[in-house]
């Protein structure tokens, strides 16, 4: 699987295929990210975006199969969908109901999820998160069901906040078999509960797509005090309504980059079965998201 020596022409006919299978899929920092790692480890592999309508996603995992890729991402709409194509399942995929990362092997597709395990190892480096830190997770997605995981991993409490309410109770539960405590859901229509919600945690997340174009969250998510910590799932922008309110309320703020970082190395670990260099990820991704934001 290596590259050939510098200078030699590259890709050749050997090169094999890594891919990112979404609807849009443009967007994503994950093929610099993992082409970065594999050229620092002179790995013969590369990563293209491979954008799959919706209802398409079955018969192009069959087609990947037939190329002989070597693994796949899978991002919105396709990580519930996918799970039909797999042939087996991870104990945390199979936890979380999602799919973010296949791998083509001897005993057929194997289906993974590194969303969580990416949240958990970003927020034990970023937020130094303790036993029993109590969280408000806002939303009620794909991007919430690895975080209310994420938090279970981690011991905390946990409420769930969403537009609906059985759906917020669900995923209250999820969180509550992966180690939460104390899990609640609130629906977001109750202001009183919401603001409550918000108030009494540490740790205040959005794991919604809103803020991406500057939408605000709802009103309580903007008012957090001392003691408290805003992290935003959503890494571009990077300053979203949500931080600018932590952060001109003098509260820390985090956004999804680093989650980003950690699922990528989760990923790649598992496509080479080599440790990913974290060191050019991080300074990838962070140049990266640099440049979008001067070019905004």
């Amino acid at each position: 699987m290596s590259r050939p020596p510098a200078g030699a022409p590259w890709p050749t006919a050997a090169t094999r295929l890594v891919v990112l299978l979404g609807w849009p899929a443009r967007h994503s920092l994950s093929p610099q990210l993992h082409n970065a790692a594999f050229a620092e480890h002179g790995l013969d592999l590369v990563y293209l975006a491979a954008p799959t309508p919706p209802g398409s996603v079955a018969g192009v995992v069959t087609a990947l199969g037939e190329l002989g890729v070597v693994g796949a991402n899978v991002t919105v709409p396709h990580k519930e969908v996918v799970v039909d194509s797999c042939a087996h399942l991870t104990e945390e995929a199979e936890l979380i109901g999602a799919v973010n990362t296949l791998a083509w092997t001897t005993d057929g597709v194997l289906g993974e999820n590194t969303d969580a395990s990416g949240l958990k190892a970003a927020l034990t480096a970023e937020v130094a998160v303790a036993d029993g830190d109590r969280y408000v997770v806002l939303g009620t997605g794909g991007a919430a069901r690895a975080a209310v995981v994420a938090i279970g991993r981690l011991g905390g409490e946990l409420t769930v906040v969403g537009r609906r309410r059985h759906a917020a109770e669900e995923l209250a539960g999820l969180g509550g078999r992966a180690g939460a405590v104390r899990v609640a859901a609130v629906d977001v229509a109750d202001d009183a509960a919401v603001t409550e919600a918000v108030g009494g945690a540490r740790i205040v997340m959005n794991a919604t797509p809103l803020g991406m174009d500057g939408e605000r969250l709802p009103e309580p998510f903007h008012h957090l005090t001392a003691g408290q910590v805003a992290y935003d799932l959503v890494y571009d922008p990077p300053l979203t309504p949500f931080l600018a309110s932590a952060r001109q309320a003098g509260v820390p703020g985090h956004h999804g980059l680093g989650m980003l970082v950690a699922q990528a190395a989760v990923s790649y670990r598992m496509w080479t079965g080599i440790e990913a260099p974290m060191g050019v990820l991080s300074a990838v991704a962070a140049a990266a998201l640099s440049e979008r934001a001067r070019h905004a």
